[in-house]
């Protein structure tokens, strides 16, 4: 297949393999310190220049704040997750002390992006009052862009309907093609809302050995195999193939990936130069028991 135009989307550096071990198909546990050190200097020499973080990445941002060859990328980190009925000065405080912490361990006094972790927060009673919090930060310059992270369509609009959004984080890879298909891809882009894609292989689902029974839900077989035949039909790698579906689509800024060393690393730059071109609607999966990893346990799988 001929490749498409390399369009404006970059990759960003996720850093929750650097916190806590993470991945269906990675067995190795969390990143050694050093191995951490040296996968930010080849990802700086790469081009890339962005780190996205969290409070809940376990010592994720510790790790990034003790290692000097993160203090030349820019960071987004999110928020402590409330998950609580209603928000009260309580919970916005315990927040403010939360990012208060972010800031001390990644050793800086802003960051690029804050991300409202769950987007629950916002929509309880009382969210209002934390966005307000949240904005103070923005005007103090401790934040460039505010934002939040998503799971689905219902989350978004909630949200992007109460509060003036900057930066919106959300899952889509080339079986969950739920956002772009619906049009929220296109709708985000029209809006000036930055969108940084997360789970680009659905946690290594997309990523595992086509010869061997698929991980995950059984329900994800039939659509892994049709995914892996259309890979090689394209003559391409699953790697390769799942990055350029996620670059491609209409507003994405970033494209996050983990990675557990520097190895891996260099395949996904070289993966994501590569842009093959599939025939993507064919791939789409509609069924949540597949493509939300929140459900596999829930389910079995």
């Amino acid at each position: 297949m001929t490749a498409a135009a390399i369009p404006s989307a970059r990759l960003a550096l996720g850093s929750v393999q650097f916190g806590l071990p993470y991945g269906i198909t990675h067995a190795g546990g969390r990143v050694a310190e050093d191995e951490v050190g040296a996968i930010l200097a080849d990802a700086k020499a790469a081009g890339i220049d962005l780190l996205d973080t969290a409070a809940a990445y376990g010592d994720s941002e510790a790790v990034l704040g003790r290692r000097p060859e993160a203090r030349s990328f820019a960071v987004i980190t999110k928020t402590l997750p409330l998950r609580r009925s209603a928000i009260g000065p309580a919970e916005i405080d315990a927040v403010a002390r939360e990012f208060d912490a972010s800031l001390a361990r990644l050793g800086r006094d802003h960051v690029e992006g804050l991300l409202v972790h769950d987007a629950g927060d916002l929509l309880a009673p009382g969210g209002a009052a934390l966005w307000a919090m949240l904005e103070a930060r923005l005007a103090a310059g401790q934040v460039r862009r505010l934002g939040v992270s998503v799971y689905d369509r219902a989350e978004l609009d909630a949200v992007s309907a109460r509060f003036p959004l900057a930066l919106v984080q959300l899952p889509l890879n080339a079986l969950d093609q739920r956002l772009d298909r619906d049009g929220t891809m296109a709708r985000l882009a029209a809006a000036g809302i930055a969108v940084h894609v997360r789970s680009v292989f659905l946690q290594g689902l997309l990523l595992g050995d086509p010869t061997a029974a698929p991980p995950g839900p059984a329900a994800a077989a039939p659509f892994l195999r049709r995914w892996h035949a259309a890979v090689a039909a394209a003559g391409t790698t699953a790697e390769a193939a799942a990055l350029a579906y996620a670059a491609t689509r209409p507003g994405v800024e970033r494209v996050v990936i983990g990675v557990h060393s520097r190895a891996h690393l260099a395949a996904a730059v070289t993966a994501f130069a590569a842009r093959p071109v599939l025939e993507w609607a064919a791939l789409a999966c509609d069924d949540p028991d597949v493509v939300d990893p929140r459900r596999w346990k829930e389910r079995g799988g």
